[in-house]
Order: C-alpha cells, then structure tokens, then sequence
C-alpha cells in the first residue's frame, strides 16, 4: 500500500507545471480596465490583508504569544483607511472567515 502511495506522489511531483511569465505590472494591469475592474481587484485586496493579517494575529493571540493591549492597537489600526463600501464589504468578509477558524478571537467587522 505504501509502495502506490509513493508512486502515485512521484507521478504527481514529475508533472508539468505551468508558470506563468507575467510580470506583476502586466498582472495589475488588468484592474486598470474599468471602474469595476478596479473595485474587484481592490476588494480582493482588501479580503486578502484582513485574512492574513488576522490569521497571524489571532494565532499569536491563541498561543499568548502577544499582549492583549499589542493584539487590541493593532486590531484598531487595520481597516482604518477603507474609503469604498466594497472595501469594506471585502474587509469584513476576511474577518469573518478568520473568525470561522478563530471563533474565540476578539474581531469584529467593521459597521
């Protein structure tokens, strides 16, 4: 059993893979299309840093790896320049899925 278990990991690890030779410039150049375009790539954005960022937190927060009063300054100072209600909307969005992990995590979204 361990045998096909090797072999089948050898033959996924010798499959191509397809890189892709954008540069991130001629990535982002995709969110310049249109208004909505940019708003989608913004929000994506916006999802990503609240997940991520408070993923980390809410870790060391778990583990009493950080101070209470570090873990509430720099809850506070996230989010703060969100302009867009879709920003927002992509903000809280984040927050909630790191909460869905972290359930007794001190997040909330932003109003």
């Amino acid at each position: 059993m361990k045998l096909l278990l090797l072999i089948g990991a050898l033959l996924l690890s010798t499959a191509p893979v397809q890189a892709s030779n954008k540069t991130f410039d001629e990535i982002m150049k995709g969110c310049e299309i249109s208004e909505e375009a940019f708003e989608t790539c913004i929000s994506m954005m916006r999802y990503s840093n609240a997940r991520a960022g408070f993923t980390v937190l809410c870790k060391l927060r778990q583990a009493s790896e950080i101070a209470p009063e570090v873990f509430e300054e720099r809850v506070q100072k996230a989010g703060r320049d969100l302009e867009l209600e879709i920003e927002k909307l992509a903000w809280n969005e984040g927050v909630k899925d790191v909460l869905k992990d972290f359930p007794l995590c001190p997040l909330k979204p932003i109003p």
